[in-house]
């Protein structure tokens, strides 16, 4: 079990570093728009190598997309921390139920303008 508010910490900490290469993206003007990314919140957009870089596939990837988009609690997340399989069912379960996913939360899709 992760310490109380780990999950909370560990978030705000990936949060952070990927919304500073967001926004360095945006800057720069480093993403064309059509161009497939995650999109993060209303304006910021990471590449698959960036998410990849920050939260890597499998554990962490589920960690992040799960909590960004609110599909899990800081509680339950604190509760199954280790339990990759845990995370990757609700993982798969948020993705299978897509239109659930908040207009400002994380999906793959074309940059817009």
């Amino acid at each position: 079990m992760k310490e109380k508010n780990g999950a909370e910490e560990w978030f705000r900490a990936k949060h952070d570093e990927l919304a500073e290469t967001a926004q360095a993206n945006l800057a720069a003007h480093d993403l064309e728009p059509g161009q497939e990314a995650y999109h993060l919140d209303s304006l910021h957009y990471a590449t698959a190598e960036q998410m990849e870089a920050i939260c890597p596939t499998g554990i962490d990837f589920d960690r992040y997309a799960t909590l960004a988009n609110g599909s899990v609690g800081y509680d339950e997340a604190d509760a199954h921390w280790a339990d990759a399989a845990w995370w990757d069912e609700q993982a798969r379960t948020m993705w299978d139920e897509v239109d659930d996913i908040p207009d400002d939360g994380l999906y793959w899709t074309s940059v817009e303008d």
